[in-house]
């Protein structure tokens, strides 16, 4: 929280435990949409009311009155019978953005899961939504003083691997040896993935084939076990340089491989049935499992079965327990070679090593598409039914998200064929099994070469490798800003156009937002951090439109809370979209560098500048970087 609406909540709680001995431990502060209603308002009158038996405009007075030596305020009024609208004073708004903003550091870790690709093949655009979320997320969390660890979950022993190991081995008759030759695997597992799925499809014989196969692989047997390990390796450490291509990172590698071996689900047993949380079912039809109560649906969940294998939950549940420090284990830990600059461990039972850094979150958010809500709401009951979680701070967190799906534009570009049924639809859904999506690597390659023509258009005289760097920053933005734009519950339909225009609701937009005011400040060649003006010589109307913006940017934390509360991302977005096209109309009716009036020069060299420092630093959260021109 931001140290004006920190402050400004203490003073009203004070003031409130002064005057009716009520001590109130949420209050109310919001932005005005009409900021003529204030720059932040609050209803707390009205909740008091009905405690005291009282008229709320009783209390607005005796609130305002306390305020009347606030110099952070201009003005405090009193509206439609008990709101209390404060507008900030311009000069304490102004001094207050010139201070270099201070994070200040919480006591709490947060973990966050996102990416959790199947290891089986090449990623396609479905992937990144999850991706470009789960960053964003970690933007937010880092932005807001959280101690952050990012986990990208690898399920390597899952069905999907065990599709392609069964067609290597069994469709292709392949050997390891054979297998580490294919150059560009994940491709070629591309192409074998649909091929597979359409033979297992068609074969009861050939699935059972695979399910002793898969057997194996969990159980550690060779050579399906050496092989699985090799993909599934291979394949997600391409999957991890692909997304640092989009600057997306991680600190650790969670392979599902580890869970099994170190039987973390035996503990989380133990402590289940101790908590009985997990007991023997009385259902005739359960007889032998061992099940927890779905309070939601009122039903008991086989975790156990009677034969003594457990059910897919399971590991899920194991994994949360360790996210949380509940299991007295640990993984043992490998430094990878995968970044250059940054430490980035995986799991690793046989060849690690304890490292006692990872795990022992107050906070942790995983972000799965809404397909795996019916799993996670049944952690969540698990996690909040444990006495050492109740009242206190510790919260886990699904961040769901639909589809990414095509649209009939990109579809036909593309060159996928599809049949009438599937055409009468408004958009086309991602499939891997059926072959209809775009690989996330000849995306980004796609939207680069795209961003290079338009660039090319706009600077004739540019050179290759400036084309090249502007390009990367330009596509990369685009992606990442329209995988976040839409609201969670939203299916995003992908097309070219939409997502490159340097126009309206998109990345390419705010990136020129910042490019223009770096170009101004290059042609200005000021220094503004102690340039001085006369602020009482701006209009009126200057200052209702500067205040407005500033206001916004002030509101950036309340954003950031409202983020993590409705679980979608879309609302920073939009607030930043918001702030860069008020941006770009206030230097558009403000003119700077042909500015005669020095006092007006000078005060807009200082708000652009405070424009520019807030919007890089926006864009950073949602990892969108500059370029040097567009």
């Amino acid at each position: 929280m931001n140290k004006i609406y920190g402050n400004l909540k203490d003073k009203l709680r004070d003031i409130i435990k002064s005057h009716y001995k009520i001590e109130l431990e949420n209050i109310n502060l919001q932005v005005p949409q009409d900021r003529n209603f204030g720059d932040i308002s609050t209803t707390i009158p009205f909740v008091l009311a009905s405690k005291l038996k009282t008229k709320p405009y009783e209390i607005s007075k005796i609130i305002v009155k306390e305020f009347e030596n606030d110099r952070r305020f201009s003005v405090i009024r009193i509206a439609n019978g008990g709101y209390i609208n404060f507008y900030f004073d311009k000069e304490f708004l102004i001094s207050h953005f010139s201070k270099p903003k201070e994070v200040k550091k919480l006591n709490k870790k947060v973990i966050i899961e996102h990416t959790s690709i199947n290891p089986n093949k090449s990623a396609h655009i479905g992937h990144l939504r999850n991706s470009c979320i789960g960053d964003t997320l970690f933007g937010i969390a880092r932005e807001s003083g959280f101690d952050v660890e990012v986990h990208n979950y690898i399920d390597d022993t899952g069905i999907q691997v065990a599709d392609v190991v069964w067609g290597l081995i069994y469709h292709k008759k392949l050997n390891i040896n054979e297998i580490k030759k294919i150059e560009n695997l994940e491709s070629y597992l591309w192409e074998l993935y649909i091929e597979v799925s359409n033979i297992l499809n068609n074969s009861e014989d050939l699935k059972r084939q695979r399910d002793i196969l898969h057997k194996k692989i969990e159980e550690r047997e060779n050579p399906e076990y050496e092989i699985s390990s090799y993909v599934s390796e291979t394949i997600m450490k391409s999957h991890v340089k692909l997304m640092n291509r989009l600057k997306i990172r991680y600190d650790l590698l969670v392979k599902e491989s580890d869970i099994i071996y170190k039987r973390f689900f035996d503990k989380t047993a133990e402590l289940l049935k101790s908590l009985n949380i997990m007991y023997m079912s009385k259902d005739k039809e359960k007889q032998g499992c061992w099940v927890i109560k779905y309070e939601k649906e009122d039903i008991e969940k086989i975790i156990i079965r009677s034969n003594n294998t457990s059910t897919y939950i399971a590991k899920d549940l194991a994994y949360t327990f360790w996210k949380f420090g509940l299991l007295n284990q640990d993984f043992s830990y490998v430094k990878t070679d995968l970044y250059p600059d940054k430490e980035l461990y995986s799991t690793d039972s046989i060849k690690g090593k304890p490292n006692n850094s990872f795990g022992k979150a107050d906070i942790v958010f995983n972000v799965i598409d809404y397909r795996q809500s019916y799993l996670q709401n049944i952690i969540k009951q698990v996690i909040e039914s444990i006495d050492k979680f109740k009242n206190t701070d510790k919260s886990f967190n699904h961040f769901g998200y639909e589809m990414v799906a095509l649209s009939h534009n990109c579809v036909k570009e593309l060159g996928f064929e599809i049949n009438e049924e599937a055409k009468k639809k408004p958009y086309v859904e991602v499939s891997g099994r059926k072959g209809i999506a775009i690989k996330a690597e000849d995306l980004i390659d796609m939207l680069i070469n795209r961003a290079k023509k338009e660039i090319s258009k706009r600077n004739k005289d540019i050179d290759d490798n400036d084309l090249e760097k502007i390009a990367k920053k330009i596509g990369i933005a685009a992606l990442r800003y329209f995988m976040i734009k839409y609201t969670s519950n939203s299916i995003i339909v992908f097309d070219f156009n939409e997502v490159l225009s340097f126009e309206g609701d998109t990345g390419p937009y705010l990136q020129y937002t910042v490019v223009r005011l770096n170009s101004i400040f290059s042609k200005l060649n000021t220094d503004s951090k102690n340039i001085e003006y006369n602020i009482n010589r701006i209009s009126e109307e200057e200052i209702f439109f500067v205040r407005d913006i500033l206001v916004l940017l002030l509101d950036t934390d309340t954003k950031f809370d409202m983020v993590i509360k409705s679980k979608d991302v879309s609302i920073l977005a939009n607030h930043i979209y918001i702030i860069a096209q008020k941006t770009n109309h206030y230097y558009h009716n403000y003119p700077v560098i042909s500015e005669k009036d020095s006092d007006l020069k000078n005060f807009r060299i200082k708000f652009l500048s405070i424009l520019r420092e807030n919007l890089i630093n926006l864009l950073k959260i949602i990892g969108i970087e500059v370029p040097k021109k567009m």
